[in-house]
């Protein structure tokens, strides 16, 4: 029997949408196709689908995989599309499950959103240290995006196949997923879901498109076209996502934009994606390192720092245009299974279903240079995320590319600390990431990284060709509410067999492993630190070399100058 478990309740909270519909009765399964959906894709991304789904198969313990609502209604649109042995009543088996997840109390702020993990509690005060539910604590409302988006691929490409009632089923939870998503304003109830925030806010474009055409919603769809054009704005101002050179998220939000073909052609978001997604790729193409099969940094949201370490979803993107799977090129983890962060994988089960309304539109001239190197290259470019930036003072990024080494800069002046996602931890203004001289027989393409860790919320990193130079500004965007410091952090990965010992750097000057560096400025007078272990960022252990900023610079900007040689 199709679970129904929607129900027609009034509306407490506004909704941009009105109000929601009800649940339907059961039905039965139907047949599987005797055609291969799978024959449709291309060869790298049936490879990439193939790879991925091997490894998701072997990490499903029903009813969910990783306990996940979002990743198992991913899963289940790649048996959907594999369709083989008992794949069909499983995928529907488990889109009924997901959906009984779904919060359905339009009272509630996370209306509309699903638990992200099964056994989670629903949102209440028992989520420490929080006295009521917490946006992104107690409950996440990415989470309706994320299965909403991923339905839509469902409902386009195999509805056929689906059983009728459920077809109905899954359109009602789209509806007040969406429906739920009208609740979020940027700055309101602890939501920061503003057009900046890139990836979520071009999947609430899709949901509210598709979901408002499919449901006969006029008002709906208006909203769709309404946050179609904030993001186009915000976009247009630099010809980039304002969540900038993001191994995730970059790769989400070109996910959600690859959605446009199932958009009706009257939709604004049809008249731009392809293009979005062009000149998006145009900046990944300056900035990815094929020697080093990674992106480089600077990093605006980040949880890895090498894509063969840990799965970017962009990385998955790049391996379904270019493929290398098979010999280790790719920039995904080898082996997938147990990689860090490896959740995000399941995404690949979706991924090759769209790439017909991405691929084509990443330029040729990208291609080449994700597989090669044609030379060093800086390259320079602009975004801003308001309320964290003043629109007058958007954030820069300068980067220096050259075989085997990648090393990238972000001047920013903004009114946090962690750049707009807040994050200490995940925002990376300045960096470097090379290849070391560790033999491949002893550490597979093996890459080492160093990187700023920001503690001051207006910081000026800009690479040249020969350095990096890094400088604590005074505020000029948020004079009355910036966060100043009195240390500059940098952490260095380990590196194979090989230990820094105090004296690293004390004179100023020092190889690691295939980098040389000699740091000077105002600030390498200070008293210095040097310490390994004491914490780990995702999931990764380091080295943190801290400099105390001397107290008698007097007006003088606090400066550290990086001179490297790839050696």
């Amino acid at each position: 029997m199709i679970l129904s478990s929607l129900l027609v309740v009034p509306l407490a909270f506004p909704s941009v949408f009105g109000k929601l519909t009800a649940g339907i009765p059961g039905g039965v399964l139907l047949p599987r196709n005797d055609t291969s959906y799978l024959d449709s894709l291309s060869d790298n991304q049936r490879e990439l689908f193939n790879y991925a789904m091997t490894g998701l198969d072997m990490n499903f313990a029903p009813p969910f995989i990783f306990e996940s609502t979002r990743y198992s209604a991913w899963y289940a649109v790649g048996l959907l599309a594999r369709n083989e042995g008992d794949d069909l009543a499983v995928a529907s088996q488990i889109i009924q499950d997901v959906i009984s997840f779904q919060y359905t109390d339009p009272n509630d702020l996370w209306f509309g959103t699903y638990q992200g993990e099964t056994t989670a509690p629903t949102p209440g005060d028992v989520y420490a240290p929080k006295e009521c539910p917490q946006a992104y604590t107690s409950y996440d409302l990415n989470m309706g995006l994320f299965v909403c988006t991923s339905f839509i691929i469902a409902l386009e490409e195999f509805s056929n196949i689906l059983d009728p009632d459920l077809v109905d089923l899954m359109k009602r939870s789209m509806y007040n997923a969406t429906i739920g998503d009208g609740y979020r304003v940027g700055g309101v109830d602890g939501d920061n879901l503003y057009p900046i925030y890139s990836n979520p806010w071009y999947m609430r474009v899709m949901s509210a498109t598709y979901v408002g055409n499919m449901m006969g919603d006029a008002n709906m769809s208006y909203w769709g076209d309404h946050w179609a054009n904030e993001a186009i704005q915000a976009f247009d101002k630099y010809s980039t996502i304002s969540e900038f050179n993001s191994g995730t998220y970059t790769g989400v939000s070109l996910y959600a934009l690859s959605l446009w073909g199932y958009m009706p052609e009257s939709s604004v978001i049809s008249s731009r994606a392809a293009d979005i997604i062009t000149k998006t790729w145009e900046t990944v193409g300056q900035i990815y390192n094929p020697t080093l099969h990674t992106l480089g940094g600077p990093w605006d949201r980040t949880y890895g720092y090498d894509l063969r370490r840990y799965f970017g979803i962009l990385g998955g993107h790049i391996a379904g245009l270019l493929g290398g799977i098979a010999d280790g090129s790719a920039p995904i983890p080898r082996p997938l299974v147990g990689c860090s962060h490896y959740g995000d994988a399941v995404i690949l089960a979706l991924m090759p279903l769209t790439a017909k309304f991405h691929d084509p539109y990443v330029p040729a001239s990208v291609i080449e240079s994700l597989k090669s190197l044609s030379g060093p290259h800086a390259y320079f470019a602009q975004s801003v995320s308001p309320p964290f930036d003043d629109e007058a003072y958007p954030r820069n990024y300068t980067t220096w590319t050259q075989d085997g080494l990648s090393v990238g800069g972000i001047e920013s002046d903004e009114n946090v600390v962690g750049g707009p996602a807040t994050s200490q931890t995940a925002y990376v203004p300045a960096s470097f990431i090379w290849k070391t001289d560790v033999p491949e027989a002893k550490d597979r393409g093996r890459l080492a990284w160093m990187f700023h860790h920001p503690t001051a919320s207006s910081i000026s990193a800009v690479v040249s060709s020969t350095n990096l130079t890094i400088k604590y500004p005074p505020s000029r965007a948020f004079p009355e509410h910036s966060t100043t410091s009195n240390i500059m952090s940098f952490l260095f990965s380990g590196v194979y067999k090989t230990t820094l010992t105090q004296d690293f750097l004390a004179n100023g000057t020092a190889v690691y492993s295939g980098l040389k560096l000699t740091v000077s400025g105002n600030v390498a007078s200070g008293n210095r630190t040097l310490v390994y272990g004491q914490d780990a960022i995702n999931e990764v252990s380091f080295y943190n070399l801290t400099y105390t900023i001397p107290d008698d610079l007097g007006d003088e900007v606090p400066t550290l100058i990086w001179e490297f040689e790839k050696l």
